[in-house]
């Protein structure tokens, strides 16, 4: 696990390199509450990025089948978070039967954010979310 901080306008970006695991999920949500925490951002909205982070760390496990790149930026005016795999397949929104176990991750940052989207990296993709503070 490597950790990097750079201060950018105002805003510090921290960043994690994670292994695909079991734990990447928790060890994300640690990560951005931690740097939420540290920042002074509001519980809800770091409940709501953690909440979130756990939903695109969890994807990128199942789906991508790599290592995990965590980049998350805490500016005065919002959280941005990024999630990186080596998997080029994009996020989708489903809206499953009441009864599914999965497929509910996209919709639910697609419900919080104030603005999300996904950008080609490399092999993978990066897929982002904004909330404001």
């Amino acid at each position: 696990m490597v950790h990097h901080r750079l201060v950018i306008a105002r805003s510090v970006l921290s960043s994690l390199s994670l292994e695909r695991s079991r734990r990447a999920a928790s060890q994300a949500r640690s990560f951005v509450r931690e740097r939420c925490l540290e920042a002074g951002v509001a519980e809800g909205v770091c409940d709501s990025a953690v909440l979130m982070v756990s939903e695109l760390v969890t994807n990128a496990v199942e789906h991508a089948r790599s290592r995990v790149e965590l980049a998350v930026a805490v500016s005065p005016r919002d959280v941005h978070v990024e999630v990186g795999d080596h998997n080029a397949a994009l996020p989708a929104v489903r809206h499953p039967d009441t009864g599914a176990v999965h497929g509910r991750g996209m919709a639910i940052v697609d419900a919080l954010a104030s603005a999300w989207g996904v950008r080609p990296a490399g092999r993978g993709k990066t897929v982002w979310f904004d909330l404001p503070r």
